[in-house]
């Protein structure tokens, strides 16, 4: 799962800047002594029944949801989405997804809202102790609220992300059948509403965008790519949890792969999980499960630097405590702190469950 093995990284409190490179050019790595980090403040406490929040999503008109997934304390908790109302107070929004008929369980993790209003979620099924039965969900919206949820596609095995690009949806898969291998998978909205995918040795590679390897000195358990976003150009990136590798794609008119470049691979940014981005600032804010940090991937230099790190910590106060997602809302960035699983900073889990805010 995400309980991932690795050496911790020294804290250290300054914003460094970490040069992205091609495949063709040597990375130089400089760092900004100048820069000071953004300390975080507390967003949301979400309460005992929201023990493991993940992914968050914006409506059109900028609403914020996100999901809980509840791996642990499902069989007591359940799973659900929240919203936040006008004082951005957490508030349950739909909690009747589809229990898998074998596992009986439904864990949210990814979602986004597609190009028809409706929202896209992945249940891994992995954290219910079952390999390749993870399945995306569409929640139907009408008039803001959703009505219900139907299962569109099923087949992956640690299902991650989900994000839009004009009409596909792109899936992470975290682990493939290799343990070393992950994948993203996309489909067009016409497919999924046309009948339900089943994703098995026979049909993966027609909807197979790229599959990845983990870097051969990462040793023991982990999982592959992970956080993914589409910058204003439509080029993907893609951020991979185990070793920190950065893959830039670009797609042509019809959405084919024109490339694929790994444009970021650095011993200063071992572990990538959610990717956001923000348009108006041209960047990809991420978040770094392991470390307990959160870096800013600015596309107009090719450079990312830390906003904040610290170590080990219930984030009560706002810090960062095994943090997953990353999202801009209402102008600052909010980053959901995962906190379940022990892990090189966190070292103990405990009974807050938050998301954290920085004023940019």
């Amino acid at each position: 799962m995400k309980s991932i093995f690795k050496n911790a990284m020294t804290i250290t409190m300054v914003v460094y800047s970490l040069n992205l490179f091609s495949q063709e050019a040597k990375q130089e790595i400089t760092i900004n002594e100048t820069s000071r980090s953004i300390k975080p403040t507390l967003f949301a406490n979400l309460g005992e029944t929201c023990t493991t929040p993940d992914g968050m999503a914006l409506d059109k008109k900028g609403n914020l949801y996100l999901s809980v997934l509840n791996p642990t304390s499902f069989e007591k908790n359940g799973s659900k989405i929240l919203t936040f109302d006008k004082n951005d107070k957490p508030v349950t929004w739909f909690d009747q997804l589809p229990l898998h008929p074998i596992t009986k369980r439904v864990h949210p993790m990814g979602m986004e809202f597609g190009p028809d209003g409706n929202l896209y979620l992945m249940d891994n099924q992995y954290f219910a102790g079952k390999e390749n039965f993870s399945r995306l969900i569409r929640v139907v919206v009408e008039k803001g609220s959703p009505k219900y949820a139907e299962v569109l596609a099923e087949g992956f095995n640690f299902g991650e992300a989900v994000r839009w690009s004009k009409n596909r949806v792109y899936i992470t898969d975290a682990l493939g059948d290799k343990k070393r291998e992950s994948s993203i998978y996309s489909f067009s909205l016409e497919e999924l509403n046309r009948s339900k995918i089943v994703l098995d040795s026979s049909t993966k590679e027609k909807y197979l965008v790229s599959l990845f390897t983990l870097k051969p000195e990462i040793k023991g358990n982990s999982i592959g790519i992970d956080g993914i976003a589409f910058d204003k150009k439509g080029n993907l990136y893609a951020g991979n949890f185990g070793d920190g590798v950065i893959t830039k794609f670009e797609f042509t008119k019809d959405g084919k792969v024109k490339s694929k470049k790994v444009v970021f691979d650095s011993d200063k940014l071992k572990c990538c999980d959610g990717f956001f981005y923000d348009e108006k600032r041209n960047s990809i804010f991420i978040a770094n499960y392991d470390n307990n940090s959160v870096h800013q991937l600015d596309l107009n230099t090719n450079t990312i630097s830390l906003i904040w790190e610290n170590g080990n910590n219930d984030g009560a106060d706002g810090q960062l405590d095994n943090p997953c997602e990353t999202i801009m809302y209402k102008g600052k960035l909010l980053v959901v702190n995962y906190d379940t699983f022990k892990g090189p900073k966190n070292t103990e889990i405990d009974n807050f469950h938050t998301i954290s805010c920085f004023q940019l």
